[in-house]
């Protein structure tokens, strides 16, 4: 119930502030750096709407991103000639959307046949008893599997096994087993990161990197991005719940549950074979196409290869006879993200439309006393911003707001856009202090095992770990070793 009056105000605020922006004289400052003042004054307040609408919940977050469609004619934004044309539909199917719909499909085979959790019990079962190692195989198993499939997905498949764990210990071990709960959601978020299809954060702040400031990231450099930083943190994050939770003072622990669960899987179907096969395909493919096969299809994209996987799992039989495939349409349809393409369709709306209608050139102008800052610092400070407002707010809806702005700013203060766009991505998933940061984070502290200064006291330790870490890998590793964006 807490959340309806905070809708209901942000409802009003959100139209009122719209009302107030689109429709007060026009700044000089706007006019001056723009062919189409009044234009840019609208989409400026479209904006406003929506990151209010995103933050407070006031109408669903999908839903938001669609508002475009009906304001931007109704207030004469779309078709407005000047510096440039804002375009509106085409941005919905923005090509990285069919990234999404297609890695749906080859997400929603591997659950259809158990291959997920074939991974994560066997990485568990097989990781030790002792409850430090328990808790990371926990945190790997969780972890390797976010990496391919939703967060969400891989904290609702773990966590019955941890608490099925939990309930053979005793009053004495209520450190283990919170430690094992707030494992779970933790090691989804940051195991998510490491690829291109780990959250649905990546995808979308790739397309507006890509369409702000030219540079564009395919799944090999994504990997070069986050893999390193995901190396880095996971066993760090090990260490410090280890710690936190006193868990290294613990005697050894009961885990015939995993070891059970795995057993009873048996053997691997032929779904699960099939699925494997397929998927390690494209992982290769993936891997491989700037490096090796690429340049013999030039227009190949990470789309093609995951549209690929979508139809060979659709079309590839399990017995040809009864009509019975890798993937039917129903399992792999509703295992599509669908609220983030449509999400990622209105962030790419309303940047371009930020950028064409040179919103974001004004917002450069006002903060360019920040020049002469050292670029260090101000990453810092932009990380640590978006990991504040990440606890409120989906990381999407975080991205979709600031990247937009950032491609000016970057410019005018003499920073690599793409360097602050970096640290908002990366920083954005430093979401593990509330529950309503993140899915993984409501659903852990749902199940009665943590008490909420758990989660604030363990995730507050976790996200300043996570800020002091990813300054040193960016400039580091990113841009040092692998030069992306330089």
């Amino acid at each position: 119930m807490g959340k309806y009056p905070v809708r209901k105000i942000g409802f009003i605020v959100g139209i009122l502030a719209m009302l107030i922006i689109g429709f007060m004289p026009t700044p000089a400052s706007l006019a001056a750096v723009t062919e189409t003042p009044v234009v840019a004054q609208r989409v400026l307040a479209v904006t406003v709407l929506m990151v209010i609408f995103w933050i407070t919940e006031a109408m669903p977050i999908p839903f938001t991103a669609l508002l475009p469609i009906v304001l931007f004619p109704l207030m004469g934004i779309t078709g407005a000639k000047g510096q440039n044309d804002i375009q509106l539909f085409k941005h919905y199917a923005y090509q990285t959307c069919y990234l999404l719909v297609g890695v749906g499909f080859l997400s929603g085979s591997m659950v259809k046949h158990g291959l997920h959790k074939r991974i994560s019990l066997g990485i568990v079962s097989k990781i030790g008893k002792k409850p430090t190692t328990l808790i990371l195989g926990f945190i790997l198993a969780v972890a390797f599997v976010s990496m391919w499939m939703s967060n969400t997905a891989a904290t609702v498949m773990m966590l019955p096994v941890a608490l099925a764990i939990a309930t053979t210990l005793g009053e004495e071990a209520q450190g283990l087993k919170k430690a094992m709960v707030l494992a779970i959601p933790y090691a989804a978020t940051i195991g998510g990161m490491a690829t291109v299809i780990g959250t649905t954060t990546n995808p979308t702040g790739i397309g507006l990197i890509e369409s702000t400031i030219g540079i564009s990231l395919n799944f090999l450099d994504w990997l070069k991005i986050g893999l390193p930083f995901t190396i880095v943190l996971l066993p760090l994050m090990w260490i410090y719940m280890v710690k936190f939770f006193k868990v290294d003072k613990m005697p050894p622990v009961d885990i015939s549950v995993a070891r059970q669960q795995y057993k009873d899987l048996g053997p691997m179907s032929k779904g699960e074979k099939y699925t494997a096969i397929i998927f390690l395909a494209c992982c290769v493919l993936w891997v491989t196409r700037s490096i090796l096969w690429g340049k013999y299809v030039p227009f190949a994209t990470d789309e093609t290869v995951a549209m690929l996987g979508a139809f060979l799992v659709m079309a590839i039989p399990l017995d040809y006879k009864n009509a019975e495939y890798v993937c039917d349409w129903k399992t792999g349809f509703n295992d599509v993200p669908w609220n983030a393409v449509i999400l990622l369709g209105g962030s790419m709306v309303m940047g371009n439309a930020f950028k064409d209608a040179g919103v974001a050139a004004w917002v450069a102008n006002m903060l360019s006393g920040l020049a002469g800052m050292n670029a260090v610092v101000i990453c810092i400070i932009v990380g640590i911003v978006t990991a504040l407002l990440t606890e409120l707010t989906t990381n999407a809806v975080v991205v979709a707001a600031f990247i937009p702005v950032l491609a000016g700013v970057g410019e005018a203060i003499g920073v690599s856009p793409f360097a602050m766009m970096i640290a908002t991505m990366l920083s954005c998933n430093f979401a593990f202090m509330l529950p309503p940061a993140t899915p993984p984070n409501a659903i852990a502290y749902g199940t009665g095992e943590i008490e909420m200064k758990d989660l604030v006291k363990c995730g507050l330790g976790l996200k300043l770990i996570a800020l002091v870490v990813f300054p040193i890998m960016l400039y580091g590793v990113t841009m040092g070793i692998f030069h992306i964006g330089v």
